[in-house]
């Protein structure tokens, strides 16, 4: 449709230049170009459009986060070995994960403190 358009309006340059009072091989020869480069920049992809969308969120942020979180709960769970038992460990294993595999508390807390 936008090529079309490019056309039609190179068309009407055409005439409107013929209409000035110049030949029609001349008004033709003087309308092509920007025809051609109409019809060139409806034809080009959509990647020269500009694109508005906020900035990408900060790496790592969201999973500094829940690192953090989880550490200082580890951290508490490690005085509590109950606690870790019933919260951590019933958690892991509705997850799949065999809690019997896992680092204790302490340790598991402090490669989380690392990866903040």
């Amino acid at each position: 449709m936008r090529t079309v358009l490019a056309l039609v309006v190179g068309v009407v340059l055409g005439v409107a230049i013929w209409w000035l009072g110049a030949s029609p091989a001349w008004a033709a020869a003087l309308a092509v170009p920007p025809t051609a480069f109409g019809v060139l920049v409806t034809r080009l992809p959509k990647a020269t459009d500009i694109v508005w969308s906020a900035d990408p969120p900060a790496p790592g942020s969201i999973s500094t986060a829940h690192a953090s979180t989880l550490a200082s709960r580890l951290a508490e769970a490690a005085g509590n070995p109950r606690r870790y038992e019933e919260r951590f460990q019933a958690r892991l294993a509705r997850l799949g994960i065999d809690a019997s595999e896992m680092p204790d508390p302490k340790e598991l807390a402090e490669r989380l403190r690392r990866v903040e």
